[in-house]
This record gives C-alpha cells, sequence and structure tokens, in this order.
C-alpha cells in the first residue's frame, strides 16, 4: 500500500511509527522549515562546547528576543532567536486574523521545534466527552514513552497520572526547586483527585550526552537534549524507514476510485498531485482545517477552533531561595495539579523555579554592584514563576471559516468563567501560602489562548457534519484520516503533547492491527 503521512509534527510522528511498527513504510510530505543557516552554524560550534566556555557574546545571540522587553504580554517562546517555526500566511495558503492568530507551523518537526517537552497522560475527568476509551488511550500513552527520552520520577502525581514507564531517569532538580518541592512535602498534604505534585515530566535526555544544564533552556537546547519531533523523522529517513518530502504546502485531498489525490504546491509554486491509497492528514489543527475545507469545496460553514487558556504569575517567596544560575537546567521543574469545589477539571500548574527569561527582564544576566542591581537581585532570590492552563471548557475560541482561498479566523478571548477564575486563584494561593509564598496576582499575564488549539472537527461516537469517527474520518472519506488535535474534543488542562501522539498511534494501530487480523482468519 502506498500511505502518505502529511506533516511532522507530533501528531505525525506518532502515526509514523505506528505505521512503521506495522511493517509500513510510508511517504511524510511536509513544508519542513528549519533554523536559519547562520543560527545553525552557531549552534553547532556551542554544541562541541561545554558551556563554561561559552562567551557571553555566544549566549546573548542565542537568547535574543525582544518580546521580553514587552511588559503588557507573555513573551514569545523563540529557538535561538528565531520564529521561524510559527506559521504565517503566505500566497498559497492565506490567513487573515481578526484578533490574535491562532497557532500553526511549517516547520519540519511543527511546533515541537521550539515546545517546552513537558507530558503527562491525560485524566477521564478532562476527556469524559471524547468517544475513546481512557484505559485504551493510556496504552498507547505507555507505547509513545517507552521509545522516547523520559524524565519522570514516581511520587505524588502517579496518584492520578501514572508514569507509564519503567525507565529510572530524571533530570537534577535545582537548589531552588529542591527546597520549594521538600516544603511541599512537608506542609502540603497530597490527595487523589484534588490536590497533587512532584517533579516535572519532560521529555529530555539525562544522559551524560543529554542535557548540559547551560541555564538557556527557554531559547532552545544546543545539545538537541529536548526532544523534537525531527530527531526520529531524520534518524527514520536515515534508516531507510519513510520516504520524506519536504517543499509540499498540501493544499486539498479528493477521494477519487478508491485511491486519494494528494494536491499541492512544490518549492516553485507549482501545484501537483500525487495518488495514494490513504492519507493520515497530521498538519495541526488549523492547517488541517484548511486543507478539509478546501477538499470539501463551497462550504460556508463557520468551524470553532478550542484553545486552552491560563495565566503566567510571578510568586514571592518570604525566603530566600537560591539562584544556581546558568548552571541549571530552565524548563518547568515542577507541576502542581488540582481540582476541588467548582473546579470539575484539572488545573495545571508549572512551576519555573529557574528562568533564564526572568534574569533577562530583570537584567541580571550581567553581575553589576551598584544599588539598583542588588534591589533586582534580591527581587530575583525571592521569586519564581508559574505557568497555570485551563481546560478548553474554560477557555477562549476561534471562529474560523474559508472564503475563496483564505481562511479567515476570528479570536474570541474568553477568560475562565468567574467562579472558576476566583476558585483557582484561591485554591492556588492557599497551597502556595502554606510552603511561604504568595502569587502576586497583579503582576499576573492572563492568556486567553494558547500554543494549543484543536476540536474543529471532533470525534464522536454519532458523528454528524464537520465531525469524525473514532479513526479521524469525516462522513464520505474512507481513506482519509485526521490524527491531529482538529479531532480532540476537549483540551485538557494538563499537557495534551503525549495525548496527540498516543492518539494518531492509536488510529494507525487500530486500523492496521484489524487488517492483520482479517489476513489472520
Amino acid at each position: 500500500m502506498d500511505i502518505v503521512v502529511i506533516g511532522s509534527g507530533l501528531s505525525a510522528i506518532g502515526a509514523v511509527k505506528a505505521l512503521v511498527n506495522n511493517g509500513i513504510k510510508p511517504t511524510v510530505l511536509d513544508v519542513g522549515n528549519v533554523l536559519e543557516e547562520d543560527k545553525k552554524e552557531l549552534i553547532d560550534k556551542l554544541h562541541n562546547k561545554v558551556p563554561a566556555h561559552w562567551t557571553s557574546k555566544d549566549r546573548e545571540q542565542i537568547t535574543s528576543n525582544d518580546t521580553v522587553k514587552n511588559k503588557g504580554s507573555i513573551p514569545k517562546k523563540l529557538l535561538f532567536g528565531s520564529d521561524y517555526f510559527y506559521g504565517k500566511s503566505n500566497s498559497y495558503a492565506k490567513v487573515l486574523s481578526q484578533g490574535s492568530m491562532p497557532p500553526f507551523s511549517y516547520a519540519k518537526g511543527g511546533l515541537s521545534a521550539g515546545w517546552g517537552a513537558a507530558v503527562l497522560p491525560a485524566s477521564q475527568i478532562d476527556i469524559k466527552d471524547w468517544p475513546i476509551d481512557h484505559n485504551e488511550l493510556d496504552k498507547y500513552c505507555q507505547i509513545i514513552l517507552d521509545d522516547l527520552p523520559y524524565s519522570s520520577v514516581e511520587d505524588g502525581l502517579s496518584l492520578n497520572f501514572p508514569r507509564m514507564t519503567h525507565k529510572n531517569t530524571q533530570l537534577q532538580l535545582s537548589t531552588r526547586a529542591s527546597i520549594l518541592l521538600d516544603k511541599l512535602n512537608k506542609k502540603v498534604k497530597l490527595k487523589k483527585d484534588d490536590t497533587l505534585y512532584g517533579e516535572a515530566r519532560l521529555l529530555v535526555d539525562t544522559t551524560d550526552n543529554g542535557c548540559q544544564y547551560c541555564g538557556e533552556c527557554m531559547s532552545g537546547c544546543v545539545y538537541n537534549s529536548i526532544y523534537k519531533s525531527s530527531n526520529d523523522i531524520e534518524k527514520l529517513q536515515k534508516n531507510g524507514e519513510i520516504e520524506y518530502f519536504s517543499e509540499h504546502l498540501v493544499h486539498r485531498l479528493v477521494e477519487e476510485d478508491n485511491k486519494v489525490l494528494v494536491e499541492f504546491f512544490d518549492k516553485n509554486g507549482i501545484k501537483q498531485t500525487k495518488k495514494f491509497d490513504k492519507v493520515f492528514l497530521a498538519a495541526g489543527a488549523v492547517n488541517s482545517t484548511r486543507i478539509i475545507l478546501n477538499s470539501l469545496k463551497n462550504t460556508k460553514k463557520d468551524l470553532k477552533l478550542k484553545t486552552r487558556g491560563g495565566f503566567v504569575v510571578p510568586v514571592f517567596s518570604f525566603k530566600s531561595l537560591p539562584i544556581d544560575w546558568p548552571v541549571v537546567n530552565t524548563q518547568p521543574s515542577l507541576f502542581l495539579e488540582y481540582r476541588g469545589d467548582r473546579l470539575e477539571h484539572w488545573v495545571h500548574v508549572q512551576v519555573a523555579s529557574d528562568n533564564e527569561l526572568l534574569l533577562k527582564m530583570l537584567g541580571l544576566r550581567t553581575m553589576q554592584n551598584n544599588f539598583i542591581s542588588k534591589l533586582k537581585r534580591w527581587i530575583a532570590n525571592h521569586t519564581y514563576l508559574l505557568l497555570v492552563n485551563y481546560h478548553s471548557d474554560h477557555s477562549g475560541t476561534y471562529e474560523v471559516k474559508l472564503e475563496g482561498d483564505t481562511l479567515k479566523t476570528k479570536h474570541n478571548p474568553a477568560y475562565p468563567q468567574f467562579k472558576v477564575l476566583m476558585r483557582s486563584w484561591w485554591k492556588l494561593f492557599t497551597i502556595l501560602f502554606k510552603i511561604g509564598s504568595i502569587p502576586i496576582y497583579p503582576f499576573a499575564k492572563l492568556n486567553s489562548g494558547s500554543y494549543h488549539v484543536g476540536g474543529t472537527l471532533p470525534m464522536k461516537n454519532d458523528p454528524q457534519d464537520f465531525e469524525t469517527d473514532k479513526l479521524g474520518r469525516l462522513k464520505g472519506m474512507n481513506n482519509i484520516h485526521i490524527v491531529d488535535t482538529a479531532v480532540f474534543p476537549s483540551l485538557p488542562g494538563t499537557t495534551i503533547g503525549l495525548l496527540m501522539m498516543a492518539n494518531s498511534y492509536r488510529i494507525v494501530d487500530k486500523i492496521f492491527s484489524k487488517d492483520k487480523d482479517v489476513k489472520n482468519s
């Protein structure tokens, strides 16, 4: 069979691995934008040095980020100073946005090129509107994790969020993270289905050749220890297990004569076509929605694109917390998960005990001894950051529709309902106060959207128009399977990267394991 996967992000790699593990060599079509050449040369140079031998100029180059100066908004995450992995409107795939543009990518590896690699399985309470059995998804989460670098420990998080691995590898906690975790263990009671905390679970290489604790994780990893799906795409391509083609911008899909015609623009902007037996569409929720609407033609349908909202808030610690920077990993160090009265879904909190962007905002990346610098350092010694995420039921949406050849989006910001917001803020305050900290809510930066979107073509048990079945198929489409977050009925507040890979793997595995059963019988 000629099978194609469209895209190379987290959902795509889940589908690709399932195909390869079922004995199929798929084709992968991708736009595949990569980091600018001058930045790649710098990264290659620094990769061959230990962080202690980097110069201050080297560090400034890889962490350049002007959005840190925007005091009214959350800084935009960049990769070594580049925003190349964020998608933009172009003449072949026009996007016109009212308000903020929903996140999408044309990069090799999709948005995983610049993500934070935080993972958790989904809780049953957060996906109760899914037509998929929770235990079935957990099975595929474990399959995914068995094949990835994974930093995790058995701790309080496991009461509701099992590790799903026997690996015993973990990142070294910084001094401040260790102090905060110790305080949580002593002062905050773990309670299943209510309040959990523990070390952050991250897809990070913790071996000697992995994380080197350079202190610049929020700008990308020079040592390539933070997992991104392009790592596996390149490995599978090198091993001859897939055929990968970049500079293919897919426009639409047409089923005819039990085949699927894939129409795409090549690097010269010339429209080309290729035929396949089956298509797994994993271009990301926005791009997959664009491709499907182009494929259906003449539709006036407004679709709802769901998001996960939340906020970033600084926290003041009554006692000084030692700063290890730069000899530290600056990804989130701890997770805090909580529910409660009028909080049906889990609220997910990532604790950034050490954050170089905060030091950059305070101007403390270089040592100075004047009074202002000493005051700022005192502030830094007493401050850490939290990233708080809510379920999509409590977040904003985008309206998405196709007009001609333009995908139009309109952002409808919606912060969590007042009762949810107040209850979550109060519960977070009480937890932190027990460990000698208080969230500084007046300085919170609210975010009604996020890097995570989906739900335009949700899976249902009995799908209607613009809904998909459990294998990601729309009505009338037999060999086109949508396998990315476009088919998520809802988005948990907890991390969704693992869920993306697991669900796409599940869809492929269900199809081809069923085919195997038929052949064997």
